[in-house]
């Protein structure tokens, strides 16, 4: 009898065990992270409608030319591929736009304010739209782009954001609250380059190779502090006569004679937007640098903001050189750097 009951217990103790590892697998995410460049756009659109007026939307507003880099880049690097092809391989990318044209469906779906999160894989986005043509639902799409596109950007510089904030240079966080009263979460593989007090500038540089070749990128981050004095301070002519200033004053090239300054002449010149960021007046510049009495240049993103308890200015930029590569991606890192400003 004893050895009965110490049998019964065992299964009994086997058939617990076993419930409480099917409970656990059940809570078990065996989704893969997401997938692909942060900045890549698979769109799903059958091909017989690639060349409707819904496919030139799309092209037209995900695909249009950046204005403020040196060469023509694309928004967003998109991939159009039509449902047969959109397979395993390209379910995990980090975000989806996915359009059903159906004759059978009645009205207009899209999810744009409220898209689906982790379908196919953890950190994605999938945004839907639907209908019965392609010019109903290009036309509802053309309404929304505008807030889509910012609404992928922002995504695009979250992303970024959570991986530099796990793994940041403590080093330079440290140097920047000690000398400005400020700190940034920047990657361990940006170093710094000099701390002038005024400004502190910050470098990563990487190689890459083209046409058989290992050649450079280099990014940068500068960040400087000035009194405010006034809401003149907030203009595009201040603003760029500020950054010519003090650059010239900190920032040079290898040869004398040689700094850095903002490109003005037609078609380069510097634009300015004016936004909210986290319930603050942000202004954002974007516009081409150059090296003066040299062949450097590139983009670059200036943000600047008010720190009202110390009654000052605080501007940082990121600027990009890489003259055999594009640059968009590199610039979008940087801009994920520079929104983890906290003072």
């Amino acid at each position: 009898m004893k050895t009965l009951k110490i049998i019964t217990l065992f299964i009994v103790s086997i058939f617990s065990l076993s419930g409480c590892i099917e409970d656990n697998f059940k809570n078990i995410d065996i989704k893969p992270e997401a997938t692909g460049d942060i900045g890549k756009i698979v769109v799903v659109l059958d091909k017989p409608y690639w060349d409707s007026d819904l496919g030139k939307a799309i092209k037209e507003t995900l695909s249009a030319p950046v204005e403020t880099l040196p060469q023509e880049e694309p928004l967003f690097d998109v991939l159009l591929v039509d449902n047969r092809s959109f397979t395993e391989g390209l379910r995990t990318n980090h975000t989806i736009i996915i359009f059903d044209i159906n004759k059978d469906k009645k009205g207009i779906f899209l999810n744009f304010n409220k898209p689906q999160k982790d379908v196919w894989a953890k950190g994605q986005t999938v945004y839907k739209i639907s209908g019965n043509n392609t010019s109903d639902v290009a036309e509802q799409y053309l309404r929304y782009a505008p807030s889509l596109i910012k609404e992928l950007e922002n995504s695009t510089i979250s992303l970024l954001q959570r991986e530099y904030k796990s793994n940041y240079n403590k080093a330079i966080k440290e140097e920047l609250e000690i000398t400005m009263n400020l700190a940034l979460y920047v990657p361990n593989t940006m170093t710094l380059a000099e701390n002038f007090n005024e400004l502190i500038w910050m470098q990563q540089i990487r190689e890459k190779k083209s046409d058989g070749l290992m050649n450079e990128i280099q990014q940068g981050l500068i960040v400087y502090t000035y009194p405010f004095l006034d809401d003149s301070t907030f203009t595009l002519n201040y603003q760029i006569a500020k950054r010519d200033s003090i650059l010239k004053k900190y920032i040079h090239g290898t040869k004398e004679g040689t700094y850095m300054t903002t490109e003005k002449t037609r078609g380069f010149e510097p634009q300015a937007i004016e936004k909210e960021y986290n319930g603050e007046y942000v202004m954002e510049v974007h516009g081409v640098w150059k090296m003066q009495n040299s062949l450097m240049g590139g983009p670059f993103v200036s943000v600047s903001r008010y720190d009202k308890k110390r009654n000052r200015i605080i501007t940082v930029e990121g600027y990009v050189f890489a003259p055999k590569f594009k640059k968009l991606k590199y610039l979008r890192e940087l801009e994920a750097m520079i929104y983890t400003l906290e003072y």
